[in-house]
Parts: structure tokens; C-alpha cells; sequence
């Protein structure tokens, strides 16, 4: 069980309250602690054995917001303090300071210097039955490739699977016989081909290694086809896409992965020819995205502020930080296919994720603060 659904165990406390906030007293010790307004409510709350996700959904239902980074720092003193119980929250926040500093996926770790490959560290293997996985993954191959190579090109209709496990690689989208368009990079941990193994789809986009680098190809088995039906095969590919672009950003690419599925999870695809006013500046707000493919610019006042690419979220500072109103306006600056997550599945993700909210509240405060600044 996640640590945001367990009822919150502390020793006996008495709490004081005071205009600045509050007073804790831990009756063992007779230690007391000042504690801000805002970590006074939660903790009033959490005494009464309270869980996380509890906490969130109790002051939602009152109309406010939760400060994620406050109820952290609230826990994570607790902790410290010894005054927390709950052994699995405490080891927890023990861990969090690895896995803030786990840059990147765990599988850039996992299979690079010539360790051995399983199922479980393959995000693609991971989507399938435990059998089928092991049998495709014993009819992989391993191959060390040189930078400028094209390891797939547009409109062939081979349908073999690709594995980037160390190096880079660009996806091409082909305009003509001389021209080619970059549309997107990848980094080790990215899946790619999975249009043609999935569906049968031809190749739509040249992939070309960007520097040496390590690949792992999936053969496609005839018996694949008749162990994944179409509808299961076109949800992996969605599921595959929104993870590529998790882990091709600065933000998410640090998550646990617990915290990316449920993510991936959360929304639903949607496609947006370009140029498409997604929201306008000062409108109400219900929904935030994550740009999976595409790119999407920002504006204020008819002014660019930002263009959004793969793996960015936008929209997350009117359902955290501006009562729910848009401070900026949102268009498409070619086709664009985006994670949309309404603001109710949105506040049960950050509820259940205590890790995932404190870094999207984060990533929110300081956008508007430069919003601010301009």
C-alpha cells in the first residue's frame, strides 16, 4: 500500500493554536515546536489518524487547496523528530533524497555495462504477461551502433521493435527527398517502432542514432498478433507514448516509477492540429496537460512567454496557484498530441503521490513567479 493511504500514527500530542500559526507539544517529552498556519491545519487533521490522501480530499472538499511543499516539509520534520510512527512513511522520507537525485530512468542503470536483461526493467516487457515477455525478450538482440546510422526508415513496412538503452537517437519526420524535419530526440530508456510491432503500420519517421549507441531490437513474432489483440495493442502504444515523453522531461524523468504510472493513467490522449487555441489567458480552468508529441507556445497579453515541448505540463498553475483561472494563453505550434488531465483525476494523482505534487506545486510557483517578474 502507498504511503498516502495509510492512517498517520503519532505520538500523543497537544496542540495550541496562536495567530502565527500554532504550538505542539509531544506529551512524552514536553518538547514543543512552533509550527506555520498552514502545517498547524494538517496536523490537526493527521492526529485524528488521518491519511495523506485523506488530508487532500477532506480541504477539497472544503474549497481549499493543499500547499503540497508545506504538508512534505510538515512529515518530514515529524520524521525527523521521531514523532511520525508509521514505518512505512518514515522510510519513505529516508529514501526521498536518493530519489530526488535518481536523474533519469532506473533503466539507463540497469542495463548499460553489459549487465544482463530482464523483463522487469524494460518498460515495455513490464506491459506484458510475465510468459510472453520472457519469450520475446530471449528473441532480442543487442547491438552496439555508430552515431549517423539509420536504424529505421519512413515507409518501410518491417516491424521490428526498438530499445534505446544508451546513446541518442532523433525521430525524422520526411518532408522530400532532401529534407528532413527533427520532431523528436531520444535518450536511453526510449522505446521506439512500436507503431509497426504494435499495428502493422508502416514507418512514419526516419529514426537516426545522434551518437553511438546501444540498441536493443525486438523481433515481431507472428505469435505475437494473436496473443495482443488490436484494442490491447493500441493502448500499449498510448501508454508507450506518454512514458517516452515522462522520461524525456527534466521534471518527471526523476520520478519514481509508481509515480509515472499513474501519470500515464490519469488523462486521456488528445490530438490538436496546429495552431489550436487550447485555452485563452483569464478564462476558468479545469484541466491541465503534458505535451506527449508536438509543441505548444505560451502567451501573455499577445506576447510569447514559452514554447512547450515534449515531456513539459502546462496549465498546472491555474488548478494549484491562481484560484483556478488561466494566466496565460495556450496554442499548438504544429500537430500535437497531449496528456489532458481534468482537475478532479489530477487532485487524486498529486493525493496519492505526495513525491509527484510536491514537484509539479514547485514547478508551478516558479513559472508564476517569472510570469510575475516579466
Amino acid at each position: 500500500m502507498r504511503f498516502e493511504k495509510e492512517q498517520v500514527q503519532l505520538q500523543p500530542l497537544q496542540l495550541q493554536p496562536a495567530s502565527d500559526g500554532g504550538l505542539m507539544t509531544v506529551l512524552s517529552s514536553r518538547k514543543s515546536f512552533r509550527l506555520s498556519p498552514l502545517q498547524y491545519s494538517y496536523l490537526d487533521v493527521l492526529k485524528n489518524g488521518t491519511s495523506v490522501e485523506g488530508l487532500v480530499q477532506f480541504f477539497l472538499g472544503q474549497g481549499w487547496l493543499v500547499n503540497f511543499r508545506e504538508l512534505s516539509a510538515l512529515l518530514e520534520f515529524l520524521v525527523h523528530e521521531g514523532i511520525l510512527l508509521n514505518p512505512v512513511i518514515r522510510d519513505y522520507f529516508s529514501k526521498a533524497a536518493a530519489q530526488a537525485n535518481a536523474v533519469g530512468s532506473q533503466l539507463g542503470s540497469q542495463v548499460s555495462g553489459g549487465l544482463s536483461l530482464s523483463a522487469q526493467n524494460l518498460p515495455f516487457f513490464r506491459s506484458l504477461d510475465a510468459e510472453l515477455a520472457q519469450f520475446l525478450l530471449q528473441k532480442s538482440e543487442r547491438f552496439q551502433v555508430p552515431a549517423h546510422i539509420k536504424v529505421i526508415q519512413s515507409g518501410k513496412n518491417d516491424r521490428d521493435l526498438f530499445i534505446l538503452l544508451k546513446g541518442q537517437a532523433g525521430i525524422y519526420r520526411v518532408m522530400d527527398a532532401q529534407h528532413r524535419q527533427l520532431v523528436a530526440a531520444l535518450e536511453a530508456g526510449a522505446l521506439f517502432g512500436e507503431s509497426g510491432f504494435l499495428l502493422g503500420h508502416s514507418r512514419t519517421a526516419d529514426v537516426i542514432t545522434l551518437a553511438p549507441s546501444e540498441i536493443l531490437r525486438v523481433r515481431h513474432l507472428p505469435e505475437f498478433d494473436q496473443l495482443i489483440k488490436t484494442e490491447k495493442a493500441q493502448s500499449l502504444q498510448h501508454r508507450f507514448w506518454i512514458l517516452q515523453a515522462l522520461q524525456s522531461s527534466n521534471v518527471f524523468k526523476k520520478l519514481p516509477g509508481d509515480c509515472l504510472d499513474s501519470l500515464i493513467f490519469s488523462g486521456r490522449l488528445v490530438k490538436a492540429p496546429a495552431h489550436q487555441r487550447l485555452f485563452n489567458e483569464g478564462q476558468p480552468a479545469n484541466t491541465c496537460y503534458i505535451v506527449i508529441q508536438g509543441s505548444v507556445v505560451i502567451s501573455q497579453q499577445g506576447r510569447n512567454i514559452n514554447v512547450m515541448g515534449q515531456g513539459a505540463c502546462f496549465g498546472e498553475i491555474s488548478l494549484l496557484m491562481s484560484g483556478g483561472q488561466r494566466t496565460a494563453s495556450a496554442t499548438t505550434q504544429q500537430e500535437t498530441v497531449l496528456l489532458e488531465i481534468q482537475q478532479k483525476d489530477f487532485y487524486r494523482v498529486l493525493s496519492q503521490n505526495l513525491f509527484l505534487a510536491k514537484e509539479i506545486e514547485t514547478l508551478a510557483a516558479q513559472r508564476l513567479q517569472a510570469d510575475q517578474q516579466r
